[in-house]
Formats: C-alpha cells, sequence, structure tokens
C-alpha cells in the first residue's frame, strides 16, 4: 500500500495557487483544472493506493473547479468511474449540461468524461475514490456506468456506504495493514452491490406502481430547500427516466414545477405566519425554501397567494392582535391597567 501527502504550506503563499494546479493535474484529473484566480490558496492532498481503489482527500476552500470535455475524455478513455464526496458544505456539479446538488456526505458516481464544473459552498475535505469500469463490473454488471448517479447519504444502504467511506480517512488508511487491502475492495463492492440492487428494485416497483406521482411528491416534500431542484435530480433519485416522472405528474394533471412551487410556497406562508420566525428577513425565508434569489421568491409568492411575503406577514399581525384583543376579558384588562 501506497500513502503520500502534499500541501500548499510547503511552499511560499505566492507559488501557492500554481503548485495546487499543478498537484491537481499530475495526481487527479491528469489534465489542467481551471480554478479561480485566488493568490490564497491553501489547501493539502492526501493519497492511497489500496488494492484496485486509489483513494484521494483534499482539504481546501477552493470555490470552484473546472474541466473541459476534450481534457476528460482524452485522460478517462476506458470511462472509469470516480466516486466523490464532499464533508462540511454544500456542494454543486455540472455534467453534460445537467447539474447535480448535493448536501454533505452525498455520494457522486461518475466517468467525467464530458468534464465538470464544480462549485462548493466552503470549506471541507473532499473524498474520491477512483474505480476502474472493469472492477466495477464485477460487482454491479447490469448497472449503467454512464450516467452519473447521486446517492444521499440520508437513506437505505446509500447512508451506510456514506458512513464507510466517513471512515476511510487518511489518519486511518495511513497506517492500514497490507493485508487489508483484499478487505477494503470486498467491502467497498459489497456495499455498491447493495445499494444498486436497492435502487433497481426502488426504480422497478415505481415503474410498476401507478404512484410513481406520490412517490415523487414525497421526495420534492424531503427536498424542495435545495437551491435549484430539478425534476431530473428527482428522477436520479428515484431510479426513472425524467420523461416517466413527467409523465407520472401529467396523468393527475399536474406537473413537477406546480409540486415544487407548492411545497415552497406552503412552508413560506407557514414561517411568515410564526412569530417564532418574526426577525426572519422574508430575503432569508425564501433561501430557506429553496430561492436564491428574493426577488424571484416575491413573484412567486405573489402569483401564488396574490399579496407579497411582506403584505402577508403585516396582515397577519393584525389579525393575531385582534384575536388576541377579542379573546382578553374586559376584566382582566381593566385590572391590569390598574396594576400599572
Amino acid at each position: 500500500m501506497e500513502f503520500r501527502r502534499w500541501s500548499t504550506g510547503d511552499v511560499p503563499v505566492r507559488m501557492a495557487r500554481d503548485y495546487w494546479v499543478e498537484l491537481m493535474r499530475e495526481r487527479i484529473f491528469r489534465a489542467p483544472v481551471d480554478l479561480p484566480d485566488d493568490e490564497n490558496i491553501q489547501a493539502s492532498l492526501s493519497q492511497a493506493t489500496c488494492g484496485q481503489l486509489r483513494m484521494s482527500w483534499i482539504d481546501s476552500h477552493v470555490r470552484r473547479a473546472q474541466l473541459s470535455a476534450d481534457a476528460a475524455e482524452r485522460i478517462n478513455p476506458n470511462g472509469d468511474i470516480q466516486l466523490s464526496v464532499l464533508r462540511g458544505a454544500e456542494w454543486a456539479v455540472t455534467l453534460d449540461g445537467t447539474e447535480f446538488r448535493l448536501a454533505p456526505n452525498d455520494i457522486l458516481l461518475a466517468n467525467l468524461q464530458s468534464g465538470f464544473d464544480m462549485k462548493r459552498g466552503g470549506r471541507g475535505r473532499t473524498t474520491s475514490i477512483f474505480i476502474s469500469r472493469a472492477w466495477l463490473r464485477t460487482w454491479i454488471p447490469a448497472a449503467d456506468l454512464d450516467r452519473p448517479t447521486v446517492l444521499r447519504a440520508d437513506s437505505g444502504w446509500s447512508s451506510v456506504l456514506a458512513s464507510f467511506i466517513q471512515q476511510l480517512t487518511p489518519e486511518r488508511m495511513a497506517v492500514c495493514l497490507q493485508d487489508q487491502e483484499n478487505l477494503l475492495d470486498t467491502q467497498m463492492g459489497s456495499l455498491l452491490s447493495l445499494v444498486h440492487h436497492e435502487r433497481t428494485l426502488a426504480g422497478a416497483a415505481a415503474l410498476q406502481a401507478t404512484s410513481l406521482a406520490r412517490v415523487a411528491r414525497a421526495c420534492i416534500k424531503q427536498r424542495f430547500t435545495r437551491f435549484g431542484l430539478t425534476a431530473a435530480e428527482v428522477a436520479i433519485e428515484l431510479g426513472v427516466s425524467e420523461r416517466t416522472l413527467h409523465r407520472a405528474f401529467a396523468s393527475e394533471n399536474a406537473s413537477f414545477f406546480e409540486q415544487l412551487n407548492s411545497e415552497r410556497m406552503a412552508a413560506a406562508k407557514r414561517m411568515l405566519c410564526d412569530p417564532r420566525f418574526g426577525r426572519v428577513s422574508v430575503a432569508d425565508i425564501g433561501s430557506r425554501i429553496g430561492f436564491a434569489d428574493a426577488s424571484h421568491f416575491i413573484r412567486r409568492f405573489k402569483a401564488a397567494y396574490g399579496d407579497t411575503p411582506a403584505a402577508m406577514r403585516r396582515e397577519w399581525l393584525r389579525s393575531d392582535k385582534a384575536r388576541y384583543r377579542s379573546s382578553t376579558p374586559t376584566g382582566d384588562c381593566a385590572h391590569a391597567d390598574a396594576a400599572d
């Protein structure tokens, strides 16, 4: 087993960015990666090769990284798979024009042959495990390895796989015994097989059931606070095609957008009419329900309820005060006045 570590702290500050770009090219992507013009990059990279698994841990605050499609296809002609997890921050990856939004510890499986545009919300540790397509086929021969797959860290066998990956820290791998290599291979392969089997069953059940729209609504209810949630993401979550998802909603004279907007507007109304959120601004409420732009939230809210969020909050406050006055006995008020 091989274990190595690098850090921008090993070079002068003025050289940190160039050092990190070269490190990413040499040790991770085998091609130049475009990073923001930030001279204060502080990052470290640890790597371990254990059996069939080539693992990398990147601890950094780099906000964005891009790899062109031409370079990606050239360096990965076999379509080998990269499994990526980010701890400590939300992140988003655009692949083939589709953006995938991930919470901390969610897992992305993709071959990256089309290149990528990765954005992250803050500092965190990214765990990347490079897996050969041939090895993965021995564990999940029927899997579609050409389509990116998102595994949520809070459900089923995916949560077990996420917990397992969290345990594969550089500190632990640095003292990993040679005879554990095959064990790690087997554990990873077994978990990936269980995840795929679970998702295949869930997808088949959803395709056969008349309640796919109901299942999709439940998924939207869990995920609606994510910025930019798309039908493509929900379809991947359910193991069905995006077209199948849209057909399921259409069969009930509904749409994905209507369901998503309904969940968000209902949540916004609850917060606006709850005194516990009285000090939370309208913009912050919009952000909490998945809107990056406050004006967009206000327009959607007014279209749904015929009034702006601020106007509804004021009306609710007036109504609440009126209800309080009408429910307070006159005698009690007089007694309180006298006491004052």
